[in-house]
């Protein structure tokens, strides 16, 4: 299991949590988006070096 994926998906729902949708700020999805895209971007290069092994 890959641990900076997965603290990268707690991040994301932390930032999901803590938005207010009442607010209308876009930055707090744009984080939450951010985070998400860190956590696949980890697991691609994971899987990337699992074949070459």
């Amino acid at each position: 299991m890959n641990t900076m994926a997965c603290r990268a998906v707690a991040q994301a729902g932390l930032m999901a949590g803590t938005a207010s949708l009442d607010r209308e700020q876009a930055w707090p999805l744009l984080l939450v988006a951010g985070w998400l895209t860190t956590a696949t971007d980890l697991m691609l290069e994971q899987s990337l070096l699992d074949s070459l092994a």
